[in-house]
């Protein structure tokens, strides 16, 4: 057994001795096999939509989709191509974003 898995189950035997592991959502039920097969991404980003938790790509990825939506009804030239500079700043920095958070994911 690695070292990181015996500090791991003595830690998960030191809170069930606690009681701590009672009364958790799914408890006696058994585990769903999708969520066996996820990546540490998934469930990753699953646990943060859980709690509400929205990153900032995914925000601003979803401006872009509002505001893509609103240039199809925009006729004046002008303020068309306003947004759509407004819409290549948003995606710019989206893609910071996820360069940044899969950048921090392989330190």
């Amino acid at each position: 057994m690695h070292w990181f898995e015996r500090i791991a189950k003595k830690r998960i035997d030191e809170a069930e001795a606690k009681g701590e592991l009672r009364g958790l959502e799914g408890e006696g039920r058994p585990l769903d096999r999708e969520r066996l097969r996820e990546r540490a991404e998934d469930v990753l980003h699953r646990m943060m939509a859980d709690t509400g938790f929205i990153p900032e790509e995914f925000r601003l990825r979803k401006e872009v989709e509002a505001k893509r939506a609103v240039l199809a009804q925009i006729e004046d030239e002008a303020e068309r191509h306003a947004l759509q500079r407004h819409i290549a700043l948003l995606e710019l920095r989206a893609n910071i974003a996820t360069d940044a958070r899969r950048a921090s994911a392989r330190n």
